[in-house]
């Protein structure tokens, strides 16, 4: 009976770390929106919202990275829970600096806003590549909700993609410049 209950315990506080990490991914992804719209449109209000939400995306990883040591001294996780563990201590990290990076985006925007220099030059591309950069997000968080490893490797591939995509804005940027 005490083993039920505290296998039944343990299971919650598994539960809840993921019920977490989903939560901080949702806003994560709203900040990704919210800043990208703030920056194709000039929202100042929106970018201030992205700035001010930044908080709760560090207290959401502070409050699951704690939990997750508690799981580990407390219930000295083995397997696949240790593993499950460990991929949401990584997990939240990411979660973490892509919120941190539609921050700083909301931050640029304000700057462009304030010394008046809104010149749009690549806005379809890095629309593009945020849009894919949201699904690739979305697509990470549904995989980690249904425990499908299968769907990473699309996001891999998707990544991969990404990265040729900036390095080509970067080379016509700097080609524009010259």
């Amino acid at each position: 009976m005490q083993s039920e209950h505290t296998f039944k315990q343990y299971d919650t506080e598994l539960e809840s770390v993921r019920a977490k990490v989903l939560q901080m991914g949702g806003l994560v992804e709203e900040q990704i929106s919210n800043a990208i719209e703030a920056l194709s449109t000039s929202n100042m209000q929106l970018a201030d919202a992205v700035i001010e939400r930044d908080h709760e995306v560090n207290g959401l990883e502070i409050a699951v990275d704690e939990a997750c040591s508690h799981i580990i001294a407390r219930r000295q996780p083995a397997a696949g829970d240790l593993r499950m563990i460990m991929m949401v201590v990584k997990t939240i990290t990411d979660l973490e600096r892509i919120g941190d990076e539609a921050t700083k985006i909301a931050r640029v925007v304000k700057r462009i806003h304030e010394s008046d220099r809104m010149y749009t030059p690549r806005f379809n591309e890095i629309k593009r590549m945020s849009e894919q950069v949201q699904e690739m997000l979305r697509l990470s968080l549904d995989a980690f909700a249904r425990l499908d490893t299968t769907r990473t490797v699309d996001v891999a591939r998707q990544d991969m993609q990404v990265d040729d995509d900036f390095r080509a804005v970067i080379r016509q940027l700097i080609t524009f410049m010259l």
